[in-house]
């Protein structure tokens, strides 16, 4: 079966936080826009989580949480949550959800592309090693090396 991931981003429209997170669902990962160096990153660990419960080296039964913990390259989902997860502190996010038809998230989020960018990233969690005078490109890239490598196990 083919699934359908659909993106997007934005600025959140309230800071309800039991707003926002009644919308999260097994297909529908909502993520703080700061734990996403570009578009490309949110793709990526997309992209991974699904691959990852196709063929069974997943570590979280949903594939929405699957894309958190890629997006940080943690295996563990409470530290995803807390480097990558909406919280109280959230303005803008990043979304990815798996199916055919996108959610309407109009009611919480202003569409915005530029949310989601290298130079928003929060490089303190994951990259405080890589050095601040490299090209973007170049640091997007060693980001998205290290997050594609979360180490699995086959079940």
């Amino acid at each position: 079966m083919i699934v359908k991931l659909t993106f997007g981003c934005g600025h959140l429209r309230t800071n309800n936080l039991d707003e926002i997170l009644s919308h999260v669902n097994s297909n529908l990962a909502i993520t703080d826009s700061r734990s996403v160096c570009g578009i490309e990153h949110l793709h990526q660990a997309a992209t991974l989580s699904l691959s990852s419960h196709n063929s069974g080296f997943n570590l979280s039964k949903d594939k929405s949480t699957e894309v958190l913990l890629y997006l940080t390259s943690q295996r563990q989902i409470s530290k995803a949550l807390e480097l990558a997860g909406v919280n109280k502190d959230t303005t803008a996010v990043g979304w990815v959800h798996f199916g055919n038809s996108a959610p309407d998230l109009s009611k919480i989020i202003i569409e915005d592309d530029l949310v989601i960018s290298i130079k928003n990233y929060d490089f303190s969690n994951l990259a405080k090693d890589i050095d601040s005078s490299l090209d973007d490109q170049i640091k997007q890239k060693i980001i998205m090396t290290r997050t594609a490598t979360l180490p699995v196990q086959p079940r």
